[in-house]
């Protein structure tokens, strides 16, 4: 095993929260940077955002000093919204930081519809913008700025220069488990050219271990792949969309469930919820499954149909223009 994918500390200076994201643990985590001062590297969701304050507080470390968003995208921002407020209520202010070219996506949040056109977005402003090269310094302990679009246009990653750690946000994809890796071409801003770019880039980096936001610390000989990897597992997605589009398979995700499964050999790792609510509803759909003789679903299932081919899906189509 070369991955952490356990809340706690992954290195001497680096803390992995798992914020429950969609109310399952396990598949989005945003990281706690400790120097002097403190950074947080995303901050999750507005309706999880709850979740990352106790963690911090827990660590004696709410609020952070700094957070840096690696990009724009809901999951990785949204949950601001109540972080502020309750730093404010501590009379104290955050030092938050994105791209220049995050500033006005984060200002204007209405083109996150493409996720979920009845969700509740809020426009996020008062954000200091940082460069390709520019280093944040917590004190002590520096973190170096890497332009790295692709997943999105304004994407980031962070080296953290003194456990030549690397933060890549959604850069690579989503690795959910040792044999669980999917491709990164989420909507709306998916540029094929770019990722290969940020990909060259990161080659010429000295780095031992990396942070995925979904999910967790790869390290070793799995780390020194990963890139190839990413590169492979994008290549080998994209080709199973062209083919459902051929067929008229694009809006079947069942079809696109398998065949992901199949041609990227997924295994499909075991989720917790962690909602009540969303444990009597899988059980109540499951029972009715067994009454009629459909094995049960699990939630790794319900998540790669429900939320993973679909967003994949909208990526593809948006950046094909179909």
């Amino acid at each position: 095993m070369t991955a952490i994918r356990q809340p706690g500390k992954v290195n001497e200076n680096t803390t992995l929260i798992d914020f429950g994201m969609l109310g399952v643990a396990g598949i989005g985590a945003v990281y706690l940077v400790e120097g002097k001062e403190t950074l947080l590297i995303d901050c999750g969701t507005r309706s999880e955002a709850p979740r990352i304050a106790r963690a911090l507080k827990q660590l004696n470390s709410f609020p952070p000093d700094n957070i840096v968003f690696t990009h724009s995208h809901w999951d990785h921002c949204q949950g601001i919204h109540y972080i502020r407020e309750e730093a404010e209520k501590e009379g104290k202010s955050i030092n938050v930081m994105a791209s220049d070219d995050a500033i006005p996506l984060l200002e204007d949040q209405s083109w996150e519809k493409v996720f979920d056109p009845k969700g509740r977005y809020e426009n996020i402003k008062d954000v200091n913008s940082i460069k390709e090269s520019e280093v944040i310094d917590l004190d002590g302990l520096t973190l170096k700025v890497l332009s790295t679009p692709g997943h999105s246009k304004d994407h980031i990653a962070v080296l953290d220069e003194k456990n030549k750690n690397l933060f890549v946000g959604d850069l690579l994809g989503l690795k959910l488990g040792d044999n669980a890796f999917v491709p990164p071409f989420m909507p709306p801003f998916w540029d094929t050219e770019a990722f290969y770019g940020s990909i060259k880039k990161l080659r010429r980096i000295r780095y031992e271990s990396i942070c995925l936001a979904h999910f967790g610390l790869i390290y070793g000989e799995e780390a020194k792949n990963l890139l190839n990897e990413a590169v492979t597992t994008f290549e080998a997605g994209w080709k199973i969309y062209e083919s459902a589009e051929r067929l008229g398979k694009l809006d079947d995700p069942v079809y696109l469930a398998e065949a992901l499964k199949k041609e990227l050999k997924v295994e499909i790792p075991e989720f917790a919820l962690l909602k009540p609510s969303l444990k009597f509803l899988l059980n109540l759909m499951n029972v009715g499954r067994r009454l009629v003789g459909k094995e049960p679903y699990s939630v790794g299932e319900l998540m790669l149909r429900n939320y993973v081919v679909k967003w994949l899906g909208e990526g593809y189509r948006t950046y094909k223009n179909i």
